[in-house]
C-alpha cells in the first residue's frame, strides 16, 4: 500500500497524534513532515469530517492564540475593543471553513500554505474590530466636535462628492489593484504591511503594493481631469 493509501486509511486518532509530533518538532527547528496534518485538513476540507475538523482545532488554537496575541500587542487601541481574544480565535476558524473550500486545499502544496491562509483569516477577523473600533472613535471624535464647534452633518451634495471621487478614482485605475491600494491607504487608512494581510489575493508582496501606489498617484497628478474634479468643487 502506498503512503497516500495509507495516509487516507489512518485512523484520525493517529493522524492527531502524528501531527502533534511533527508540529513539536517543527517548532523545535528540527526536521518534520506535515503530511499528517495535511491529511487531517484534507478529510476536515473535503469530507467535512467533524472529528477531524475538532482535531484541527485543539491542535492549531495555540498557534491561532499566539497570532492573535501579536496583532493586539501591535495595535494597542485593541484594549478598548469589547472582544477577548477568544472571540477572534473562534472568528478566525470560522472565516476559514466558510472560505477555505476544497478548490483552494486542491492549490495548497503543505501544510505551510494552509496555515498562511488560516492566518490571514486571524488578520481578516483582527482587521474588521479594528476597523468598527475606528469607525466608533471617528464618530465619537464627530460628535465631540459637533457638541463643540456645532458644526452640521455632511450635506446628500458632500455624500455625492465623495462617491464622485472614487468612481473618479476607480476610472483613472488600470486594474483592480491600483484602486484598491488607494483606497485602503487613504479611506481605511491600512499601512502596506496590513493592506497585503487583507487582500491575500490581490497583491503578492508590499513590493507591488508600492509600485502600484505610486504608479496612480503619477498618473493623477499629471490627469486634467483629475485636477479640474478639485478646481471645480
Amino acid at each position: 500500500m502506498s503512503d497516500e493509501n495509507q495516509l487516507q486509511h489512518m485512523p484520525v486518532s493517529d493522524l492527531a497524534q502524528k501531527c502533534a509530533q511533527e508540529t513539536d518538532l517543527f517548532f523545535g527547528h528540527h526536521d518534520s513532515d506535515g503530511k499528517y496534518c495535511f491529511e487531517l485538513f484534507r478529510r476536515a476540507v473535503h469530507k467535512m469530517d467533524e472529528h477531524a475538523l475538532g482535531v484541527i482545532i485543539v491542535q492549531y488554537q495555540p498557534l491561532v492564540a499566539r497570532w492573535v496575541d501579536r496583532w493586539m500587542g501591535r495595535h494597542p487601541d485593541f484594549a478598548f475593543v469589547n472582544e477577548e481574544a477568544q472571540d477572534f480565535i473562534a472568528q478566525a476558524f470560522e472565516r476559514f471553513w466558510v472560505s477555505f473550500t476544497p478548490a483552494k486545499f486542491e492549490k495548497s502544496r503543505n501544510i505551510a500554505e494552509i496555515l498562511k491562509y488560516l492566518q490571514m483569516c486571524v488578520h481578516g477577523a483582527m482587521m474588521d474590530a479594528w476597523r468598527k473600533l475606528r469607525r466608533l472613535q471617528l464618530e465619537q471624535e464627530l460628535g465631540d466636535d459637533e457638541q463643540e464647534f456645532s458644526e452640521a452633518e455632511p450635506t446628500p451634495e458632500e455624500l455625492l462628492q465623495k462617491d464622485e471621487f472614487w468612481q473618479l478614482i476607480k476610472k483613472k485605475s488600470k486594474d483592480p489593484r491600483e484602486y484598491t491600494v488607494i483606497y485602503a491607504s487613504f479611506s481605511l487608512a491600512l499601512s502596506p504591511r496590513e493592506i497585503l494581510a487583507e487582500y491575500p489575493d490581490v497583491f503578492r508582496d508590499i513590493k507591488e503594493i508600492y509600485q502600484c501606489k505610486a504608479n496612480l498617484l503619477e498618473r493623477l497628478g499629471r490627469d486634467d481631469e483629475f485636477s479640474e474634479f478639485f478646481r471645480g468643487r
